[in-house]
């Protein structure tokens, strides 16, 4: 404990440093004026090592806003604010005071992707790890367009601002963010280079960033008649990515389209279509930016619905042909 100094005017002062800042307690009984600057001290280490929940979820996310993705920071922003607004009461509780079951309430009425996001922040920012069960995860069916539907959607958007970035997700496997990074200045013949990503920062704008992971630096080999048109339009898009999701679902809907497409099946579509045609997994992962087969494989390798009957049909005739010996 600190040392108390007796001023001229006969009281008791006692100077504490918390954190580098300096703090004066006086009063006219030495050992009250101690007293006073150790429960102040307390109070300050119960905050620094025992926070809110909320506060630690905070300075977490602060302390990472330089290094975080936009993305990654957009999220965790949201995850704050989620929590803020749906649960107060346990926002303000002391971290050695929250439970698995505070946690597991949180969780429950949630996707399993959603809740191992939740807890992809908070168990880090409180340095604990919680003993819940994540929710059941359904795997999404996904709606991969067959060979006849992605010709289709070429021609709805023949002419307009999307008809570039539709050819790059379909023909090219490109992200949105990658569609809208690119300039004239990254195509070289029929060869793209992809190595910046456009992406929505923590504010709602965007911005030109590094990709994500390593591997989403490649150069893609286009179909001419994709580096053809994209020559001959001058530019790939002024549009940013949601702007391009929007339109490419909205006029779907306007023709009959039911229920449209999302442009990321045109990603589906392509790296499904390279499977379907025997391409190896280790150049569809080149070609596609992914760093791990996991996700791919586990996403992205469907078998086109146009194709599925007729390899059904080879898969029989295979083991009638095996029958006859």
């Amino acid at each position: 404990m600190a040392n108390a100094k007796k001023l001229k005017s006969g009281n008791w002062n006692v100077r504490i440093t918390v954190q580098g800042k300096q703090y004066s307690f006086t009063h006219k009984d030495k050992k009250t004026a101690k007293r006073m600057a150790a429960a102040f001290a307390d109070e300050c280490r119960e905050a620094i090592d025992n926070p809110p929940l909320i506060e630690a979820i905070r300075k977490y996310i602060d302390d990472r806003a330089e290094t975080c993705s936009p993305a990654t920071l957009r999220g965790y922003r949201s995850i704050e604010k989620t929590l803020r607004s749906k649960y107060p009461a346990l926002c303000q509780k002391r971290l050695v005071a929250v439970t698995d079951k505070d946690i597991q309430h949180i969780i429950n009425t949630m996707g399993k992707k959603t809740a191992k996001n939740y807890l992809g922040l908070i168990q880090p920012a409180t340095g604990r790890k919680f003993n819940v069960s994540l929710p059941s995860g359904r795997q999404k069916e996904m709606r991969v367009p067959t060979d006849l539907e992605v010709l289709g959607l070429v021609r709805i958007f023949k002419d307009t601002e999307v008809e570039i970035p539709v050819m790059l997700g379909a023909f090219g496997g490109l992200r949105r963010g990658e569609i809208c990074a690119l300039t004239m200045d990254d195509f070289d013949g029929d060869y793209v280079t992809i190595n910046k990503d456009k992406v929505m920062d923590e504010f709602g704008g965007y911005v030109v960033k590094d990709p994500k992971t390593e591997t989403s630096n490649r150069t893609v080999l286009l179909p001419h008649f994709v580096a053809e048109a994209i020559r001959r339009n001058g530019h790939v898009t002024n549009l940013t990515p949601h702007q391009i999701s929007n339109y490419f679902q909205k006029r779907q809907a306007s023709l009959g389209v039911d229920p449209p497409y999302c442009f990321h099946s045109l990603r589906h579509y392509n790296a499904s279509y390279l499977h379907a045609q025997g391409i190896p997994d280790a150049y569809i992962m080149a070609r596609g930016g992914w760093a791990s087969p996991h996700v791919m494989q586990r996403v992205y390798r469907h078998a086109l619905q146009d194709k599925v009957a007729g390899m059904e049909q080879k898969a029989v005739g295979a083991l009638q042909f095996s029958l006859q010996f």
